[in-house]
C-alpha cells in the first residue's frame, strides 16, 4: 500500500474520530472539504478569514450541500493535518476505526500573485487514491470569490453525488398540453442533484397550469442516476360553449371578448376572466347592472361543455357632470375640459354618455393641469364620485381651486450660448399674465431645442419657481448646463436593399463629423419620408465611447416603388375615359423617375414618356425630358401634335426651388367645321411653339400622397416665340398656393388658389388651346371638364380666355383610418375670363367625396352639384380617377 493511500486513509480516520458522537455513520457526509491552504506575501490573516468563511458558507449554505459536504474548522483541521508540509497533507497520526462514511478527500490553495487569485482543488476518492479529481478556479477579485468557490461546488457535487443526480426529466400521460410547455415550468433539470423539495415545487407549478386534475412525481433508480416522470391527468376538454342572453350585444361580439374556446382544456381561471371579460365589455357598452354565470356540465367524463349565462341590466348613460368647489371656472367651461360627457341627443349614435373608467381618471388630470395652466398652481382634483340612480349616473368632481399666482421675474443662469435677451425672448411664458406649467415646459423644450440645434444635446435645463404667497406671484429661475458640444460620428444605414446608399445620404442635412444638430435630425427625417420610397424611417442617436461624439443609424424599410395605375371617368364631352400609367419611382435604385402613361377614350388619345434625375451627377441640380404625343378631338377641329421638353430645377434656399427648361411643340388642327369660330380657324396655320419656361416653388407638405401640414407654392412663366422662333408668340403666367393644416380629431383643412394669365406677344400668335379652360376633378368639381371658357359670341364655342382663377375649399376627416379611407366636403369657386379680371360672375360647386390609398393608388371619387347652372350646364358631375397625388 502506497504512502499516499496510507495519508488519504489516516487523514480520514483522524477526521472520523473528533466527530464520534454527532450522529450515526451513514447520517455523515461522506466528503470532507479541508480548509484551503493560503499563498499569499500580505494580508494573509485576512485573506485566510474570508477564504474559511466563504468556503464554509459557499460548501454547506443548503441543505443539499450539507448532505454532502463537511468543512472542519481550521483549527480542527491544523490537529490533524500540518499546513507548511508539502501539500496535499500528511497524516501525523493513524487512527484505528477508520469512519465509512467518509468516502471523499477534498484538499486545495488559495493563491495570490499581486491582482491575480486562483483556486487549486484536488478531490481524493479513497477507493481510488491514485486517481484524484482535478478542479481549478480563477477568481477575478476578493468580490467574486464567493462566486467562483460556488462554481466549484457545482462541480465537486456533480462528481460525489453521481448517484443522486437526475438522469432525466419528462411528463406523461398529456395528450393535448404540449410536452415543451409543461418542462417550461419546471425548474430542476437533468444533472441536478436529487432534491425532492424542489421537485415538489415543480409539480406545483405544473399544477399551477390550470389543465390537470392531478400530477404525481414518481421516482426510478437507473445506472445513470435518478429517473424522474411527472404523471399527469389532464383536465376535460372542452365542447361546446353556449353564450346565452345577448340581446343588447351580438352574440359574436361577446365571444369575441373571451378566450374560452372549444376543443381545448378546461381551465377554470380562463372561465372566470371570461366572466369579467363580458362584464367589462357590457359596462364599455352602458350595461352597468349586467350579470354573468358560468355553468359547466360533463356529458362524457373526458368532456365538459360551459354556458354563459348572460342576465342584461338597463343601458346607463351619464346624465349630469358637477362640479364641487369650483369657483374660477363655470361648470360649462370645465365640462369643454372632459372627454367624458353627459348623454346627447345623438347618444345612441355616437355613444357619447357612457362612462369609461379609465377615461374618468384621465379626466381628473385634465382638470388639474387646466387650472394649473391657468394660474392655480395649488389646484388639486379629487377622485371623480360615481353615483347611479334613477337610471342613470352622475358623477362629481371635487376641485380645491387654491390662490391664483402671476408671472414675476424670470432669469436664466448657468452656460448661456447666446445673447439673455436672446434666450428670453424664446419664452411665450413672458407674454403670460398667469403661470401656466403648459407653456413653461414648452419653454423648456425650446431652450433644449435650442441647445441641441448647436451640438449641445446633453444640456440640462432645470427650472426654479419660487411662490411669494404675500404677492400672490411666482418667480422662475432656469438654471442651464450645458455640457459637452457633442460632433457627429458615422451615419450608419440599414435595410436599404434596393435603394442606394447615396440616395439616402444626399438627402440628409446631417453630416460626419459636423457638429450634431437636433433639428437637421428632424429635416432629415422628413427629406427621407418625402421621398416615398420607404414604409418606414428610423433615425436613432446613439452614444460613443467617446462622450464628445454620437452616431446615428438610419434604418428602413423598403417599399415597393414601383407603380401601375388606371383610372376611369365620364363626362359629356369625352364620354368614357381609361388612363394608365406605369412608373418607377426609384429606377434601379438611383432615385430616378421613369413614367410612361397613356390616356384614351373616344375623343382623346395621349401617351406621355417622362424621365427624372433629381440629383444630376450627385448635385442638387434636377435634369428631366418628357416626349408625348397627343391627339384630341373637339367639337369644331381635332388636334394632333407631337413635342418634348428639358425641365431643370435647383434649390436657391430652404424648400425654395427655381425652376427652368425649354419645350418643343409641333401642333396640326384638322377636321375644322366651316362653321367653326374665326378664333379657332386663325390657330390651323401655328404649329410650331418654341417656348422656355421659368417658376418658383416652395413646397413643405409633410407628405407627397394625402398631405396633412405644410404648403406648396408655386409661380411659374411660359414664353414662346421671338427669337426662340416657332409660329407662336405669347406669355404665360401661372400662380398656385395650397396650403394644408391639421384640425382635431385626425381631420385636416385644405385651401388652394390658382390663378394665370396668357397674353399674345407682338407679331406672333396665340393658339387657342393655350388659352385656359376649367372644370373636372382638378378645378372646379361638379363642372365637365374644360367646361368653363369664354364662348364666341357668334357661334358659341368655347374658345377660352385669357385670365382664369379658381380656389378649393376642403375638409377631409377619416372613415377608416387604418385603411386610409378618407371622407371630404368642400365649396370651389372660379371662373375663365376674357382680357381683363372681373369678378361680378363666379363658378360654384359644393359636394363630397371619398379618397383611399388604395393599393393600386390614390383612389378618388367625387360628386359635385353646381350652384346657379346655366342652361347649358350640367346640375352635377361625378368624377372618378385612380392615381396621381390627392
Amino acid at each position: 500500500m502506497s504512502r499516499l493511500f496510507l495519508v488519504l486513509c489516516c487523514l480520514g480516520l483522524a477526521l472520523f474520530s473528533l466527530d464520534t458522537g454527532r450522529a450515526l455513520a451513514a447520517e455523515r457526509p461522506g466528503t470532507i472539504v479541508l480548509p484551503l491552504k493560503i499563498n499569499t506575501a500580505v494580508e494573509v490573516e485576512q485573506l485566510t478569514e474570508l477564504a474559511d468563511k466563504t468556503l464554509q458558507d459557499v460548501m454547506t449554505g443548503s441543505a443539499i450541500r450539507r448532505k454532502f459536504f463537511r468543512v472542519p474548522e481550521r483549527s480542527e483541521a491544523q490537529q490533524m493535518v500540518d499546513y507548511q508540509a508539502t501539500w496535499p497533507p500528511a497524516v501525523d497520526g493513524l487512527q484505528k476505526n477508520a469512519d465509512p462514511s467518509i468516502t471523499y478527500i477534498v484538499a486545495g490553495t488559495l493563491t495570490r500573485l499581486g491582482n491575480k487569485i486562483s483556486i487549486d482543488l484536488k478531490l481524493f476518492d479513497l477507493l481510488d487514491p491514485f486517481s484524484p479529481a482535478y478542479f481549478y478556479a480563477d477568481v477575478k477579485n476578493l468580490e467574486s470569490l464567493p462566486e467562483s468557490m460556488d462554481q466549484l461546488a457545482k462541480n465537486l457535487l456533480g462528481h460525489v453525488g453521481r448517484d443522486f443526480q437526475i438522469a432525466s426529466i419528462a411528463p406523461q400521460g398529456n395528450q393535448r398540453i404540449d410536452a415543451g410547455a409543461i418542462l417550461r415550468q419546471i425548474k430542476s433539470r437533468a444533472g441536478d442533484i436529487y432534491d425532492p423539495a424542489a421537485l415538489q415545487e415543480d409539480l406545483r407549478n405544473i399544477f399551477a397550469m390550470g389543465y390537470f386534475d392531478d400530477v404525481q412525481i414518481r421516482v426510478a433508480d437507473t445506472d445513470k442516476g435518478k429517473a424522474i416522470t411527472f404523471e399527469i391527468k389532464e383536465k376535460p376538454v372542452i365542447g361546446q360553449v353556449v353564450i346565452a342572453g345577448t340581446d343588447e350585444l351580438k352574440e359574436e361580439t361577446v365571444r369575441e371578448a373571451i378566450t374560452v374556446v372549444p376543443n381545448t382544456i378546461i381551465n377554470t381561471k380562463k372561465v372566470k376572466e371570461a366572466e369579467e371579460s363580458i362584464l367589462k365589455l357590457y359596462k364599455e357598452k352602458g350595461f352597468y347592472n349586467t350579470e354573468v354565470v358560468s355553468e359547466l356540465t360533463y356529458p362524457k367524463p373526458e368532456r365538459v361543455d360551459i354556458r354563459f349565462a348572460i342576465k342584461e341590466g338597463s343601458k346607463l348613460y351619464i346624465k349630469e357632470i358637477t362640479f364641487v368647489g369650483n369657483k374660477a371656472f363655470s361648470n360649462k367651461e370645465l365640462k369643454k375640459v372632459l372627454q367624458t360627457s353627459e348623454k346627447g341627443l345623438f347618444s345612441f349614435i355616437t355613444d357619447s354618455g357612457l362612462l369609461k373608467r379609465e377615461v374618468l381618471g384621465q379626466d381628473a388630470s385634465r382638470l388639474a393641469a387646466h387650472y394649473q395652466n391657468h394660474g392655480y398652481i395649488e389646484a388639486k382634483v379629487g377622485e371623480p364620485e360615481v353615483t347611479q340612480k334613477d337610471n342613470g349616473l352622475f358623477i362629481t368632481f371635487n376641485v380645491f381651486e387654491g390662490d391664483r399666482y402671476r408671472v414675476g421675474n424670470i432669469a436664466l443662469s448657468g452656460d448661456l450660448i447666446d445673447e439673455e435677451k436672446t434666450l428670453l425672448d424664446l419664452l411665450k411664458l413672458r407674454e403670460e399674465e398667469f403661470l401656466s406649467r403648459k407653456i413653461l415646459r414648452e419653454d423648456i423644450l425650446r431652450l433644449v431645442d435650442f441647445y441641441a440645434e448647436r451640438g449641445y444635446v446633453y444640456a440640462e435645463i432645470n427650472p426654479a419657481i419660487k411662490e411669494n404667497q404675500a404677492e400672490k406671484i411666482v418667480d422662475i429661475s432656469i438654471d442651464i448646463q450645458k455640457n459637452n458640444l457633442v460632433h457627429l460620428g458615422r451615419i450608419d444605414i440599414k435595410g436599404n436593399t434596393r435603394t442606394r446608399d447615396k440616395v439616402i445620404r444626399r438627402e440628409l442635412d446631417i453630416k460626419e463629423g459636423g457638429i450634431f444638430n437636433s433639428t437637421a435630425v428632424r429635416t432629415s427625417h422628413q427629406k427621407l419620408q418625402r421621398l416615398d420610397f420607404f414604409e418606414d424611417i428610423n433615425i436613432t442617436p446613439e452614444q460613443t465611447a467617446d462622450k464628445d461624439t454620437m452616431d446615428v443609424v438610419i434604418e428602413v424599410k423598403e417599399k415597393p416603388t414601383g407603380a401601375f395605375s388606371i383610372g376611369a371617368g365620364y363626362s359629356s364631352v369625352d364620354n368614357f375615359m381609361l388612363m394608365g400609367e406605369i412608373s418607377q419611382n426609384n429606377f434601379l435604385g438611383k432615385g430616378q423617375r421613369v413614367a410612361l402613361s397613356a390616356n384614351m377614350s373616344s375623343r382623346t388619345t395621349r401617351y406621355n414618356l417622362s424621365f427624372t434625375e433629381p440629383h444630376y451627377k450627385d448635385s442638387q441640380l434636377l435634369v428631366g425630358f418628357d416626349l408625348y404625343n397627343w391627339q384630341k378631338e373637339y367639337d369644331d377641329y381635332t388636334k394632333d401634335s407631337y413635342g418634348g421638353a428639358l425641365r431643370f430645377s435647383y434649390p436657391v434656399w430652404e424648400r425654395w426651388k427655381v425652376g427652368f427648361g425649354y419645350g418643343f411643340d409641333n401642333a396640326d388642327l384638322t377636321d375644322v367645321k366651316t362653321t367653326a369660330s374665326q378664333i379657332i380657324k386663325d390657330s390651323v396655320d401655328i404649329h410650331i411653339t418654341s417656348y422656355v419656361t421659368t417658376g418658383l416653388t416652395r413646397d413643405t407638405l409633410d407628405k407627397f400622397l394625402d398631405p396633412s401640414k405644410g404648403s406648396y407654392n408655386s409661380v411659374s412663366v411660359k414664353y414662346a416665340g421671338g427669337p426662340l422662333g416657332g409660329d407662336s408668340a405669347f406669355t404665360k403666367v401661372e400662380g398656385n398656393s395650397s396650403w394644408f393644416f391639421p384640425m382635431p380629431k385626425d381631420t385636416t383643412f385644405h385651401f388652394k388658389l390658382a390663378a394665370g394669365a396668357v397674353t399674345e406677344n407682338s407679331g406672333g400668335k396665340l393658339p387657342v388651346f393655350e388659352k385656359f379652360y376649367l372644370g373636372g376633378i382638378n378645378t372646379i368639381r361638379g363642372f365637365t371638364s374644360a367646361h368653363i371658357s369664354p364662348t364666341d359670341p357668334r357661334t358659341h364655342e368655347r374658345i377660352g380666355g385669357m385670365r382664369m382663377w379658381y380656389s378649393n375649399t376642403e375638409w377631409l376627416f377619416p372613415l377608416v383610418k387604418d385603411a386610409g379611407l378618407k371622407g371630404l366636403l368642400f365649396f370651389d369657386a372660379g371662373n375663365v375670363l376674357d382680357d381683363t379680371w372681373k369678378f361680378d360672375t363666379v363658378k360654384k360647386s359644393v359636394g363630397t367625396g371619398f379618397r383611399w390609398l388604395s393599393p393600386m393608388g390614390p383612389l378618388r371619387l367625387e360628386w359635385g352639384y353646381v350652384l346657379d347652372p346655366t342652361e347649358d350646364e350640367d346640375q352635377s358631375n361625378w368624377d372618378f380617377s385612380i392615381g396621381g397625388s390627392f
